[in-house]
């Protein structure tokens, strides 16, 4: 997946970088929040164009990791593309399939690797 082949991504999967330092690289912050039961994660571009990436807390470590490969993927490939909010009920679209295929491409690579 060409996703994966993004600067991000192998500044994220190399491990020589901390995580904030990352993050604060590419202007994300990521939040861990108390979100609905229904909603995994959600990430947006605020005013002065900084990505925010929020997890919900309540969901168990290898589901957040899992949201947060997805909502990294919207990051890189379809909120540039976009220029809107994604919609909550939008999990059919192929943007949303694409990005639950990345969060699972990640997912066995670290397994593998782990």
């Amino acid at each position: 997946m060409l996703v994966l082949d993004e600067p991000l991504f192998r500044a994220l999967m190399d491990g020589t970088m901390p995580f904030h330092e990352v993050m604060n690289a590419f202007g994300i912050r990521v939040t861990i929040a108390n979100l609905p039961p229904a909603v995994y994660g959600f990430t947006y571009v605020s005013k002065k164009g900084n990505y925010h990436l929020a997890l919900n807390g309540n969901i168990n470590y290898e589901t957040q990791c899992k949201v947060f490969i997805h909502e990294i993927k919207h990051i890189i490939n379809d909120i540039p593309k976009e220029g809107y909010i994604i919609g909550l009920d939008m999990q059919h679209q192929t943007f949303e399939i694409e990005a639950d295929k990345v969060a699972e491409s990640c997912s066995r690579y670290n397994a593998k690797v782990g």
